[in-house]
């Protein structure tokens, strides 16, 4: 084992050498170096700091516990595939809640390439409500489109504000399910827009 300043030094395929070598030195110093790198990655992606500080210790522990077998061009590269892939495996095992105007505030961050993606997601929602009841997708359309408030929802149709508040949430928790299932797409999508 070298000091640590000596391997401060030492490129990534060298520290890679090290550790396929068994050398916890080199290990703590590729975790220092990267660890904080990989979380912010994994928290673009979503948003929540217990979970993504999770999927960063397992990807960490799974780098150690592979270290023998490690064949790694480019270990930044390899990492930043490898929790992006974890927070996509993540999102579909584990139906994670969306917030749709979090989605919407992310792809307007990237203008032109992101015109596409905010055009999918336009279609896949409107989709998605022309597939509700009736009655619901009509309470949604005036809330969300002609943004009138649920007591003139109410009144207008003659219903109570309650009815308009249980038609609203079933509406949102209908879209998004249909979203969820898209998001591993969207989130591919701005990966490659926010590298490129």
């Amino acid at each position: 084992m070298l000091p640590e300043k000596e391997y401060q030094m030492w490129p990534d395929a060298e520290l890679l050498a090290m550790l396929r070598g068994d050398d916890r030195k080199a290990f703590e110093m590729l975790y220092q170096k990267y660890s904080a790198r990989v979380y912010q990655a994994a928290y673009n992606l979503f948003r929540d700091k217990v979970i993504c500080e999770d999927l960063v210790q397992e990807l960490f522990i799974d780098l150690w516990t592979k270290r023998n077998k490690l064949n790694i061009s480019s270990l930044e590269w390899y990492l930043k595939v490898a929790i992006k892939n974890r927070v996509l495996m993540y999102l579909r095992t584990q139906r994670a809640t969306l917030d749709l105007s979090a989605i919407a505030t992310l792809t307007e961050k990237y203008t032109t390439d992101s015109r596409l993606i905010q055009n999918d997601i336009s279609t896949i929602l409107e989709n998605n409500v022309e597939r509700l009841p009736e009655k619901c997708r009509q309470i949604f359309t005036l809330s969300r489109k002609e943004y009138l408030s649920n007591k003139e929802i109410a009144s207008r149709l003659n219903i109570s504000t309650k009815t308009v508040e249980n038609q609203i949430t079933i509406a949102l928790r209908h879209l998004r399910t249909g979203l969820t299932d898209y998001l591993p797409v969207v989130v591919a999508a701005l990966v490659i827009l926010t590298e490129s």
